[in-house]
């Protein structure tokens, strides 16, 4: 596993077949193959559920030594709109790890990292079924509303913004790049407010 990976080139085939095995009996980031520039979206990464099985149009992601927090940070960044609107310049039908590897993920600062993470985990963890990953990465596990799932959101994308370094102006940019449908006028809205007030 992982052959053609950035990681085997620091790691060797043993360390990275643990690292699957070990993958799969947790709660696993998969995202999604099969996309379009044109699409709503075009990154689509959640978190799944211990013991599902998954196909090969649903890749998932390995964190040799990583914990939990940097699954959940991995998610919000690959959720945010910054880092989709980056993934909309290359992606034609495909989101593959060769895309995915060519991407650049932001430099984060310890309390950015730390907010994504804790944002991403509790978005991420909507019922029992995460209860193990809501512990270790200490949110609450269980339903949200639309106003808090919409809260939530805006500061992982603003945080996101922050850390890539975006000017107001490139934040338009950026949003200007969905549709009303796929990000509606309120929540970009939201996204400016949160990102004015850092």
């Amino acid at each position: 596993p992982g052959a053609g990976s950035l990681l085997a080139e620091s790691a060797s085939k043993a360390e990275r077949v643990a690292a699957v095995s070990q993958e799969i009996t947790r709660a696993r980031v998969a995202f999604r193959d099969v996309s379009r520039a044109t699409d709503s979206r075009t990154v689509r990464a959640a978190l799944v559920p211990p013991g599902t099985f998954l196909l090969n149009s649903a890749p998932y992601l390995t964190f040799p030594g990583g914990s939990d927090l940097d699954r959940a940070c991995c998610l919000g960044l690959l959720n945010s709109l910054p880092f989709d609107w980056q993934a909309r310049r290359f992606v034609e039908t495909h989101l593959n790890f060769f895309v995915l590897e060519g991407l650049r993920l932001p430099e984060l600062t310890d309390e950015r990292y730390e907010r994504i993470a804790r944002a991403a985990a509790r978005l991420s963890c909507p019922d029992a079924r995460f209860a193990d990953f809501a512990a270790a990465t200490g949110v609450d596990a269980g339903p949200l509303g639309d106003d808090e799932r919409a809260e939530l959101r805006a500061e992982i994308d603003a945080l996101v913004a922050r850390a890539y370094g975006l000017t107001p102006d490139d934040l338009e940019v950026v949003l200007s790049d969905f549709t009303l449908d796929a990000v509606p006028e309120e929540y970009r809205q939201l996204v400016r407010e949160r990102f004015a007030r850092m």
